[in-house]
């Protein structure tokens, strides 16, 4: 194989996209994106799993969160979770969670964060958010990683908009894009949630 066709592939594997999939929005308002090169107009288009329900997320899930790799999630395994300062968590549905997530992640639902859920208040204090339904402070709230399935998976990013929301701190937030299809793509292991 020449350079670029390694590179093709080596993207698609990392990707976690299927070598021979239907086509499929790039997110919910681009089905394609154009550009041009050299006055050669040229596109971008995808392969993989339908948009709107799979579509690509951004890098930054939002203002003042930042976004981690797969090394930085390791280190904060190393020294936030170990510490019991912080929690990586995993908004996956359970059986996604059973079935194998990254180690020392907890499963909290994406869907245990809306507002209208009404022990939100309960999981905020579970957090270590004080004073929860009535005036909250996070000062002892614990630093949190957020991460679901991968990059064309918006459930992390959910999750981080209702916490931030329901006042939690930027800075106390992170966001792994990757999720679990980069970590498993990569050769890390996996643990069976319980």
């Amino acid at each position: 194989m020449v350079p670029v066709q390694r590179a093709v592939v080596a993207a698609a594997l990392v990707a976690g996209a299927p070598a021979f999939a239907q086509s499929a929005a790039i997110t919910e308002s681009a089905s394609a994106l154009q550009f041009s090169m050299n006055g050669t107009e040229m596109m971008v288009t995808r392969s993989g799993p339908s948009c709107p329900s799979s579509c690509i997320q951004p890098m930054i899930a939002a203002r003042g969160v930042e976004t981690l790799g797969e090394l930085e999630v390791i280190g904060f395994l190393q020294t936030a979770v170990s510490t019991g300062s912080g929690l990586l968590i995993d908004v996956r549905m359970p059986g996604a969670y059973s079935s194998g997530t990254i180690p020392g992640a907890v499963n909290v639902p994406v869907a245990t964060f809306l507002p209208d859920n009404p022990y939100r208040a309960d999981l905020l204090s579970a957090l270590g958010v004080t004073n929860a339904e009535t005036a909250p402070e996070f000062g002892g709230a614990f630093s949190l990683v957020v991460f679901g399935l991968g990059p064309d998976d918006k459930a992390a990013n959910d999750a981080i908009t209702h916490l931030l929301e329901a006042g939690y701190p930027a800075d106390k937030l992170k966001y792994y894009r990757g999720g679990t299809s980069n970590w498993t793509a990569l050769g890390l292991n996996s643990s069976v949630g319980q």
